[in-house]
């Protein structure tokens, strides 16, 4: 199982400008993508992930242009989400350059569409995204911040595991952009259903919860947005990544 990734994720709007939403709400424009993604390439990250975060809702297709001149740009492993229905439109992105795709909505509306995908691209390039949020005393499922699945999420990541996913992303709604850190209780929660390699994304505050994250829960890898967009208290927009130094002082200090 892959260990110790740290991971940026990108948001895009219908237009694909690049912003940043807190709770799932309250966008703040971060730039153009293409510019963004080349900052990236010079931080050397280990990979990156892209997700269209309007076009569920809005029910438009991939904008196979702009992701095509993602996929040219970027010099990491990319990830897309967003609009993967089928297995055509799976295969038209791994055909760009995209290396994984992710999946949300549809996962939940069909789970045979996950085994057919993995058949045709490798389940190394299936990644399938959890929202989640705390309903009571219990996680639930959600497809965005209000629209709650009646699905048991444990017995969810196990199908998703029996049907050809190779990496779930658990992306916390409450935590999201927050800055106040990873919900270890979930992962603690979860933990021992894993066995794909698997991220946490949403809170993450510094680099020593992510130093934290890999010490405690060394099957997840880390998936970042704010930390590494923002600076300072004031969330001056600069794009950051931990560099050679720091990220040592994270895996081993």
């Amino acid at each position: 199982m892959l260990k110790n990734r740290i991971i940026p994720f990108l948001l895009i709007d219908k237009n694909t400008d690049t912003i940043k939403t807190i709770n799932f709400s309250n966008r703040n424009y971060i730039g153009d993508i293409l510019n963004n993604i080349r900052i990236f390439n010079e931080k050397e990250v280990d990979e990156i992930a892209v997700l269209d975060i309007d076009i569920s809702n809005l029910n438009y297709k991939p904008n196979y242009e702009i992701i095509s001149k993602i996929a040219s740009v970027c010099r990491m492993p990319l990830t897309y989400g967003g609009g993967i229905k089928d297995v055509s439109t799976a295969k038209k992105l791994i055909n760009l350059g995209v290396e994984k795709i992710c999946i949300c909505s549809a996962a939940l509306e069909d789970i045979n569409l996950l085994k057919q995908i993995s058949d045709e691209i490798g389940s190394q390039s299936l990644s399938v995204c959890i929202n989640i949020k705390k309903k009571g005393n219990f996680y639930s499922v959600f497809t965005n911040k209000i629209q709650f699945v009646r699905v048991d999420l444990i017995e969810y990541i196990k199908k998703l595991q029996l049907n050809g996913v190779g990496e779930i992303i658990f992306n916390a709604i409450d935590e999201e952009g927050s800055l106040s850190g990873y919900d270890f209780s979930f992962l603690e929660t979860i933990n021992n259903y894993i066995n794909v390699p698997s991220i946490i994304l949403g809170g993450c505050s510094n680099y020593e919860n992510i130093k934290l994250l890999f010490k405690k829960f060394p099957k997840f890898a880390s998936g970042c947005s704010s930390v590494f967009i923002y600076k300072g208290k004031f969330k001056a927009v600069l794009i950051n990544y931990p560099s050679k130094e720091q990220k040592e002082y994270i895996l081993n200090g």
